[in-house]
């Protein structure tokens, strides 16, 4: 039995729309049942229901994207999660065109590969939005919720419990700021779409005492030398913001409200 393939074709600035074409060019000639998505990032995000559809249970998938981690961590927060079990992952960030094409050559049957009348499918699936996918993932099973990720974030983008803190308004983060990743002790946070890679961008390969140092010099450059005392300042001007921010809808309300009458 041969594999499904699955392609993401990542929206983000890491990889070049010429190279996604190329690569679905050649599984268009591998005569393989390949399914394109715009953007896993997005859909992870905002529609995870879909995730499950195209991830059956029974079914054994080649995923082409970023870097596994990554994308195992993308696939856990479909509802239910994605199990991991039956995929195999090939990283087009640091693979050859040459090695995605041994990979998807090892994930032909040997009934596909003998029969050349048979054809594969090309499938798209689309998720239309303005929005960047630009947001964080958490890796829980370096996490230790010790909540300073949520305590700096200005936007509401975290919310957090004395046992978890999870990524509740995706949306809300700004465009190219990965600063609680980068304040994070345990680099436990990742942007799937960080153009520099690394730990921050997803990488499995984390070389924890250069991350060590990396934190401490972003803690000292982002927070400067006491680090309670800025993020209760940060959290203080969180609840502004969003006070500001309610402030202003009741306003347009009431403006709305008085043409109406």
């Amino acid at each position: 039995m041969s594999k499904k393939i699955i392609l993401c074709n990542c929206g983000g600035e890491r990889i070049s729309q010429e190279r996604i074409y190329t690569i679905e060019q050649e599984l268009v000639r591998s005569n393989m049942d390949v399914i394109m998505i715009s953007d896993l990032c997005r859909m992870s995000a905002l529609h995870k229901e879909k995730l499950c559809e195209i991830f059956r249970k029974d079914g054994e998938y080649l995923v082409i994207g970023c870097y596994e981690r990554t994308m195992k961590l993308l696939l856990e927060q479909a509802e239910p999660a994605v199990s991991v079990d039956n995929l195999q992952f090939v990283n087009f960030l640091e693979s050859t065109d040459e090695e995605i094409t041994r990979a998807v050559t090892s994930a032909t049957s040997t009934e596909v590969s003998q029969n050349s009348s048979q054809t594969g499918s090309m499938e798209e699936v689309t998720t239309p939005s303005d929005w960047p996918s630009w947001f964080p993932v958490i890796d829980y099973s370096r996490c230790t919720a010790c909540g300073q990720c949520a305590d700096f974030c200005l936007f509401g983008v975290y919310d957090k419990t004395s046992e978890r803190v999870t990524v509740t308004n995706p949306q809300g983060c700004k465009y190219n700021c990965p600063a609680c990743a980068r304040i994070c002790p345990q680099t436990a946070i990742i942007f799937p779409k960080y153009k520099s890679g690394d730990a921050i961008g997803g990488s499995g390969f984390i070389d924890e005492i250069s991350e060590q140092k990396r934190q401490t010099e972003d803690i000292n450059s982002i927070l400067g030398g006491d680090i309670y005392h800025a993020l209760e300042k940060r959290k203080l001007k969180r609840r502004s913001i969003i006070l500001d921010e309610a402030l202003n809808k009741a306003i347009e309300e009431r403006k709305d409200a008085l043409l109406q009458s």
